[in-house]
C-alpha cells in the first residue's frame, strides 16, 4: 500500500513538473506582497523586435488569470528581451494583492511566482 501511495505521488509531481508548473522554487522571479499592495510584476513588449510598446488593451487578455492579484496598467518601460537580444520598449503590468495565497504564471517576459502574504 505505501508503496502504491509514493508510486502515485510521485507520477501527481513528475506531471506538474513536465507540465510546466511555476512555482517559487523555479519562477525566474517571486514577487511577494501584502493584501492591497501594487507591485510591478512583469513587462510585455510588442509583436516584433522594432515595434513600439503596445497598450494595456492590447496586452489585458494575454495575462493569465489570477485570484490573488488584480492586475493593471504600470505604464511605459523597457526591459532587455531574450528574444530581441536587446533593451525593448515595454507595458509594464503591476498587480494589486486581493487576497493571500501564492501563484506562478508564465508571462511574455518570463515566468513570476506570486506570494500575498
Amino acid at each position: 500500500m505505501r508503496n502504491a501511495v509514493v508510486v502515485g505521488a510521485m507520477s501527481i509531481l513528475s506531471g506538474l513538473v513536465l507540465s510546466g508548473c511555476v512555482t517559487a522554487t523555479n519562477a525566474d522571479k517571486t514577487v511577494e506582497m501584502r493584501v492591497g499592495e501594487t507591485k510591478h510584476l512583469t513587462a510585455y513588449r510588442g509583436n516584433s523586435c522594432s515595434a513600439g510598446a503596445p497598450s494595456y488593451a492590447d496586452i489585458v487578455g494575454r495575462l493569465p488569470k489570477s485570484s490573488i492579484v488584480n492586475y493593471s496598467d504600470g505604464g511605459l518601460s523597457s526591459r532587455v528581451s531574450r528574444d530581441c537580444g536587446k533593451r525593448v520598449p515595454t507595458r509594464a503590468v503591476n498587480g494589486t494583492a486581493i487576497a493571500t495565497g501564492s501563484e506562478g504564471h508564465r508571462y511574455q517576459s518570463g515566468t513570476v511566482a506570486i506570494v500575498v502574504k
